[in-house]
């Protein structure tokens, strides 16, 4: 059954493999989550068993990060992550979570993703000395409503709007040309 699922996907799971990286800072992947879902309104009516669920659409995704940063026994040149000193390291990812806006985000078997980073957690242990743990979550950035893919009924109203708005300003700049009114800026 393996055999044919990586015959079937074109490329077993570890040639798709890539390193671990946001907004370049490099780290090594313990763990990966992704959650998603539906956003549900359930509807309960009096006198009715029977609910009734509406469907607003896709949740935002969400990635729960659990990477690490360790020390090497020898400096691998090329290699950032690969170090005997791990705080550049820690020091760049930190710089990296911290700073505003979206960013890339590479994960090993997701791909690249455009997400903003909510929030981060460091762990760093006297026990486990050259050693550090990041907790990251991050939230899908995706698109503003005005940059959307699907045009809703509300953005037409708005687009349609402002053209007439415009022609309005150009129809009554017209008129008043030939008219002979002066018109100020």
């Amino acid at each position: 059954m393996t055999i044919i699922t990586e015959l079937a996907s074109g490329r077993p799971w570890r040639g798709r493999w890539m390193p671990a990286m946001f907004r370049n800072a490099r780290f090594h992947v313990d763990t990966g989550i992704r959650e998603s879902g539906r956003r549900l309104v359930p509807h309960e009516f009096p006198k009715r068993d029977v609910p009734y669920a509406e469907d607003m659409g896709r949740r935002a995704r969400e990635f729960t990060v659990r990477g690490y940063i360790i020390v090497y026994p020898r400096n691998e040149s090329g290699n950032e992550l690969r170090q005997r000193n791990y705080i550049p390291a820690r020091d760049a990812l930190i710089k990296a979570l911290e700073e505003e806006g979206p960013a890339e985000l590479q994960l090993p078997l997701l791909g690249v993703l455009k997400v903003a980073c909510a929030r981060y957690r460091i762990t760093e242990d006297n026990k486990a000395g050259g050693f550090c743990v990041f907790d990251m979550s991050f939230v899908e950035f995706g698109q503003a409503p005005a940059e959307g893919t699907r045009q809703s009924a509300a953005g037409v109203t708005y687009a349609a709007t402002q053209i007439n708005d415009a022609t309005k300003a150009l129809i009554s700049d017209g008129i008043r040309r030939a008219s002979g009114e002066s018109i100020s800026a």
